[in-house]
């Protein structure tokens, strides 16, 4: 039985961003830290990203920044601390042999374009490519880590969920390395999002309404054995969260998207917002490390 997370604070975006209101549409879709007083979130419906202090105070910081790009919107965006780069989602486009990739636009640390680089794997549709991306640095190397939205698994005894891996070519683009197939207990649905740090990964599926977290041994690259565990949202109006990033060992930051038409109206309650969620101690067997 998966075990609840406790909410620290959340706001409503429209709240912490200037020149927004109840009629905006903010379709939050992923989130990064900046540093651990501000989140960088970004929206499948617009081409900007916004900063927003983790106080959820409405703050002169607080803002949206221009992004161009070769699509509308992003699905997720993640932060290079080494180099104050940002990395920003596209989950899928029709590329110039007509099929069907994910982009990787780069900005710099002050914001300017840098490149827009395609991700190799193929998809069937737009709308069923990458859902979440993180930034690591491993050996000196620079690698992409891209979570698939689809369940690829072949029926009741296979894990569907997978994240391919990119390493940083001298050319600056993006090689497929490796992809990882996601353990039988975060066999979900669907995959909205991932968050890795603190030697801990974490993969949100909306339509499960779930948290799935494990503690990764770096030297063998795979989950440690006994580590993770599964979590669900504090109540059944969290049916939106496509972001996260880690704040603590414990503490997760999460953005929700915008409720679609055919949800409940209780979704309203809990979307297009920005929350901090935290895994109760007691229950955080597989936290630790360095």
């Amino acid at each position: 039985m998966s075990r609840k997370l406790e909410l620290v604070r959340e706001s409503k975006l429209y709240r912490l961003l200037p020149a927004k209101n109840t009629n905006s549409r903010l379709e939050a879709s992923g989130v990064a830290l900046l540093d651990d007083t501000t989140a960088l979130i970004v929206f499948d419906n617009l081409n900007q990203i916004a900063r927003v202090d983790l106080s959820f105070k409405p703050r002169r910081s607080n803002g949206l920044q221009p992004a161009p790009s070769l699509g509308i919107g992003f699905e997720d965006i993640t932060h290079d601390h080494k180099s104050g780069r940002v990395f920003c989602l596209i989950e899928a486009l029709e590329d110039f042999d007509g099929q069907h990739r994910g982009f990787v636009t780069e900005y710099d640390s002050s914001g300017k374009f840098v490149s827009c680089t395609r991700l190799h794997t193929k998809f069937r549709k737009e709308n069923k490519g990458f859902e979440g991306l993180e930034h690591v640095w491993r050996g000196g190397r620079e690698f992409l880590y891209a979570l698939r939205e689809g369940n690829h698994g072949k029926g009741p005894r296979h894990s569907g969920g997978r994240i391919d891996v990119f390493a940083r070519t001298r050319d600056g683009s993006w090689e497929a390395v490796n992809s990882i197939r996601l353990p039988k207990k975060a066999d979900f649905e669907d995959y909205a999002a991932l968050a890795y740090r603190f030697q801990q990964i974490a993969v949100v599926s909306q339509a499960s309404a779930r948290l799935w977290v494990a503690r990764i041994d770096e030297k063998k690259r795979s989950v440690v054995p006994g580590s993770d565990a599964v979590y669900r949202f504090p109540s059944k109006s969290y049916g939106n969260v496509e972001g996260i990033a880690w704040l603590t060992r414990d503490t997760l930051v999460a953005v929700s998207d915008r409720r679609s038409a055919d949800q409940s109206d209780r979704f309203k309650k809990k979307d297009q917002s920005i929350h901090v969620f935290r895994i109760p101690f007691e229950h955080a067997t597989w936290s630790g490390g360095n």
